[in-house]
């Protein structure tokens, strides 16, 4: 007659991985429990504007906090006299706004250094917007004229 012999590692693993998943599946129940029940109609709502590439009427202006953060942002340009590469890096950037901010956020212990914290979460708010980036460039072009007008004169 044959006895069987406990063993165990072998049996104390195998009980354990069996409570783990029991476990496991436990947690992941009750995590599923606080989720809201995800159909297709609910899904095409919240994917409904995600890709647009259109713009409403409040991204089109900016408030005077956005717009100091701006004249700021221009005024670091020209001190360091880049004005030109600033600008052909922005007109490169631009289809790729949203990415660069979600990049800001990122990089942000390391690029606060021109800028405040809350100045570079107005600035990273900036960058969000289609018009935001165009805002910018337009602000170095129109110092960059002032500027070649007044050594004119």
């Amino acid at each position: 007659m044959f006895v069987k012999v406990f063993d165990f590692d072998k049996d104390v693993l195998v009980l354990v991985r069996f409570f783990l998943i029991m476990y496991l599946q436990n947690v992941l129940s009750k995590i599923c429990s606080y989720l809201p029940k995800i159909d297709g109609q609910s899904i095409r709502q919240e994917f409904k504007h995600a890709f647009s590439v259109g713009t409403s009427h409040e991204n089109k202006t900016l408030s005077e906090k956005e717009l100091a953060v701006i004249l700021k942002l221009v005024a670091v340009i020209q001190k360091r006299k880049l004005t030109l590469p600033a600008t052909m890096f922005l007109e490169c950037a631009q289809p790729l706004n949203y990415i660069g901010s979600q990049m800001m956020v990122f990089f942000r212990p390391f690029l606060t250094f021109f800028f405040t914290p809350a100045e570079y979460d107005v600035f990273q708010g900036i960058f969000e917007r289609r018009e935001g980036i165009k805002r910018i460039i337009e602000e170095i072009e129109k110092a960059t004229t002032y500027r070649k007008d007044t050594k004119t004169t």
